[in-house]
Parts: structure tokens; sequence; C-alpha cells
């Protein structure tokens, strides 16, 4: 018997079709984070150990996620606000006519645009910290070899000295790959 998937995002019907104006990014962005208003998040005090223990383990509901634990709530909403920001840049910057956005954790590319002259670009978006920057950026350019054409969105403080020298070389070596620094 297959293992069926419980849902945990609470706003795949906005988020599974094309976006195809800033406006319309920002009214979905709004329902986004209304959901963050209507909910108070409940932290138990134990030690420090138990804490963290907590924080891994137990289900939660939040925000538009549900039934998953803290951390990995945290690790989607945070990566959902790099896709959320990435795709505001490229609405104002860029002038695509739409972007699909994969929030959450579904495999697969994490957007899709139609760009100003009709074609279709994929692109991968992360948060992660300073220490794991470099990994995680090697992972997601392995998708972007032999000279593909690209997006890659990211959290902006994840970038110190070592890692903004690292990007400017990367930046070199996938000149087609348009690297999104996203404040969040």
């Amino acid at each position: 018997m297959a293992k069926s998937k419980s849902k945990t995002f609470l706003l795949s019907e906005l988020f599974e079709k094309e976006i195809e104006s800033l406006q319309k990014l920002e009214e979905i962005k709004s329902a986004y984070h209304h959901y963050f208003e209507s909910v108070i998040l409940v932290i138990p005090t134990m030690d420090t150990l138990s804490h963290m223990l907590w924080a891994k383990r137990e289900k939660l509901n939040f925000g538009p996620y549900e039934n998953l634990t803290f951390f990995e709530m945290s690790n989607r909403i945070y990566s959902d606000l790099v896709l959320l920001e990435a795709a505001k840049i490229l609405f104002i910057d860029h002038q695509i006519k739409n972007v699909t956005l994969k929030m959450s954790n579904h495999s697969g590319r994490d957007l899709t645009v139609i760009d100003k002259d009709n074609l279709e670009i994929v692109g991968e978006a992360f948060n992660t910290a300073c220490s794991y920057f470099q990994v995680k950026m090697r992972s997601e350019l392995k998708k972007f070899g032999d000279g593909k054409v690209g997006i890659i969105a990211f959290n902006s403080c994840a970038l110190d000295n070592r890692n903004t020298a690292y990007l400017e070389t990367k930046r070199k070596q996938f000149p087609l790959v348009l690297f999104l620094e996203c404040k969040i």
C-alpha cells in the first residue's frame, strides 16, 4: 500500500498557478503573511536540550503550515520568503510576464518564469546560514551546468566576505544564471 502524504501547506490553492502581475503577487503575499497574524506560537519553557528536541520533533500548526516541527516549519517559511522576494525582484527589475512559485517543499524547480520574450526560465531558491551557503550554492548550480539559463535566489544575509567572493566567482562561471540576493 502506498503511503499518502498529508497536506502541510494551507495556501496551495493560491500558489499552484501562474502569478501574472506584481499586484497579484502582493495580494498573495498579503494572504501568506495574514496566516502569521492570526496564530500565536506558544513555545514551552524547558531545559535547553529538551527544548531543542521539542523543536526537532513536536508537530505544530503555525502560519501557513500544519503538522510540521518547528525546525521544518522555520526552514520552509524562510525559503518561502526568499521565493516571494525573488518574484517581486523579477517583476520589478526584469519585467517578467508571470511566475509560478513552488511553495513548501515540493521537489523540482522552485520557480518558473515566463520572461518578457516569452522564454521559460526555471529557478531554485534557498535560505541558509553563512556556514552552509557554498555547499547549498554548489548543489543548486549543478542544475545549471552545460550553459543552461536559470535563476538562483537566496537570502542576502548569507553573504559574508568569504561567500561574497565565492558568489562573484560563480557569477563569472555561470553567466546565464541570474543570482538574486533576497533581503528578508
